[in-house]
């Protein structure tokens, strides 16, 4: 990044590290430190800061008196709260979008969210992961509501990083696959009540998996990890 613009290099690492915290590989309460941030990316530490003011002011990291910062942690209250969130704004965004939406691209993107991983796979992990969240923002861009558009784009970061917890220990491939495809149809056939409907029962499914996950293992939200020094991000999810 040393021939990028000072702009550019503010952009490339808030994007970096705003990705990095939505599929977890900073995960929730890890401690962020300037001087490490400034080393894994080779630059200065007037962009981190910049990239660590906007992520603080989008809700994504926190600041902590005389400790630097932390990325912001989750917990069980959070993640019902974002669910509730989406089955407010979601089921009309898709409503919206019904008749409007490519039944091509839809099936493309729900064949990426088909692909199987393994928990301990990381990679494999969050390009599910990802292709989830692209599946529901496309659905929501073509609601003709940019305002709309944009609540539903920023729940998904939110429930990203809620999916992700919970896939660490369950493989949620094929259940997702196969909650899409009353949806897509719905989409597909410009079938408004429809779209609502398979939409918030989808949302609700996945509720009722992830808080069944957490019941199970409540540790994977308390947990807490630091970052220091020259350890590798990678490691923050070990």
């Amino acid at each position: 990044m040393q021939e990028a613009t000072e702009g550019q290099l503010k952009d490339y690492l808030y994007e970096t590290l705003k990705l990095a915290i939505i599929s977890c590989e900073l995960p929730p309460g890890t401690e962020l430190s300037e001087g490490y941030l400034a080393a894994r990316y080779a630059v200065g530490k007037a962009p981190v800061r910049h990239a660590l003011s906007r992520l603080g002011q989008d809700g994504w990291v926190k600041s902590v008196p005389r400790s630097g910062h932390i990325v912001t942690p989750m917990t069980i209250e959070d993640v019902i709260d974002i669910f509730t969130m989406r089955e407010i704004v979601e089921p009309e965004s898709a409503a919206r979008a019904a008749g409007n939406v490519s039944e091509t691209k839809l099936r493309r993107l729900n064949k990426a969210c088909a692909a199987p991983y393994r928990v301990t796979d990381v990679a494999a992990k969050r390009r599910f992961l990802l292709a989830n969240r692209d599946f529901h923002v496309t659905i929501a861009a073509a609601c003709g509501s940019p305002r709309l558009a944009r609540s539903v784009e920023r729940l998904h970061d939110e429930s990203l990083r809620v999916l992700y917890l919970s896939a660490s220990e369950r493989e949620l491939s094929d259940d997702w696959s196969h909650g899409h495809g009353p949806m897509i149809d719905a989409l597909v056939a410009g079938d408004r009540a429809a779209a609502h409907q398979t939409t918030l029962d989808g949302i609700k499914r996945s509720q009722d998996r992830v808080m069944g996950v957490f019941a199970a293992a409540p540790e994977l939200i308390t947990g807490h990890r630091t970052l220091r020094g020259a350890a590798h991000v990678s490691a923050a999810r070990a």
